[in-house]
């Protein structure tokens, strides 16, 4: 009974969220070259066959988007270990990767528990992007085709988000089949009416609201959950409105947060909005050291 009712409830709100895009405002027609793709990592293997995942999705979102920015920053990467900067540099035309040394990372964190600062991370993709709309998406996670279809007109004066789908990978290039095979979901959850929970994955304005905002709050350098809600509220602070694109998409793996692993995401008992970093956040004050055509790396501040 539980597992019907909780369907029933999934399909209701995401109508509920269809009819509300149906009649919001839309006035900007966006093309996949107008938007930067923004994804955060670490050359850990987090998860499990995460250069694969990261690949995976990539793969598929780039297929969605042609022509779209790609924006990799690898927070804290393992100087011993293969970059997965290498290799996305040569796979994507349109990729420009960021790392950030261990040096670097251990001067601003506070949690040594947390070895991915993963907002620090987004708001360097803020600040290095060059497409008019930032889409920031996990590197598990997938645009559904709903949310490629409603990108054809949309408003700055919305932040979009969307439902979330966990499912079963088979370790295969996505098709159309592993999004609409129901028998492999396993967490299923629509977006709340202020989005809180799922805009950790998926993320969707346009690059101008992000700098009014001045990113996601730095002065949280001991925490990760939480941080995505409250950069959302700052732009809901803002008066922004909050609006539901679709479905997106994440390949399971066990040390994720719907499983209840906290373990590198800390607590996230604060309330700070609105907050507002100095000028230079980003790193923007700071110098990236180039080490190849679109690779390049923070060494110190």
């Amino acid at each position: 009974m539980a597992y019907y009712l909780t369907k029933i409830s999934f399909i209701l709100q995401r109508l509920f969220w269809r009819v509300k895009f149906f009649f919001s405002k839309k006035n900007q027609s966006i093309r996949p070259e107008d938007i930067s793709i923004i994804v955060v990592g670490r050359n850990d293997n987090y998860g499990g066959d995460f250069s694969l995942r990261l690949k995976t999705t990539m793969d598929w979102n780039l297929k969605q988007l042609p022509g779209a920015e790609l924006i990799y920053v690898e927070w804290n990467r393992i100087a011993e270990k293969d970059s997965d900067c290498d290799w996305i540099e040569k796979r994507y035309p349109t990729a420009k990767c960021y790392t950030v040394t261990n040096a670097v990372h251990s001067q601003i964190n506070n949690n040594p528990k947390m070895p991915v600062m993963e907002y620090f991370a987004k708001n360097i993709g803020m600040r290095k992007a060059s497409g008019k709309w930032l889409l920031m998406i996990n590197a598990d996670c997938l645009i559904g085709n709903d949310v490629k279809k409603n990108l054809n007109k949309l408003s700055s004066g919305y932040v979009y988000g969307t439902n979330y789908v966990s499912f079963k990978w088979d370790g295969q290039a996505i098709t159309d089949a592993h999004l609409n095979n129901k028998y492999t979901h396993t967490v299923v959850f629509p977006a709340p009416p202020d989005m809180g929970s799922v805009v950790g994955n998926f993320i969707f304005t346009h690059k101008n609201n992000w700098l009014k905002a001045s990113g996601y709050d730095e002065r949280l350098t001991n925490v990760r959950a939480g941080v995505d809600t409250n950069g959302m509220n700052q732009l809901l602070h803002m008066g922004l409105k909050p609006m539901v694109l679709g479905t997106h998409f994440h390949l399971d793996h066990p040390e994720s947060i719907v499983h209840g692993n906290n373990a590198t995401h800390g607590s996230h008992a604060f309330n700070n909005i609105p907050y507002q970093n100095p000028d230079s956040w980003g790193f923007q004050n700071h110098n990236f050291k180039q080490l190849s055509e679109r690779i390049w790396q923070l060494e110190k501040i």
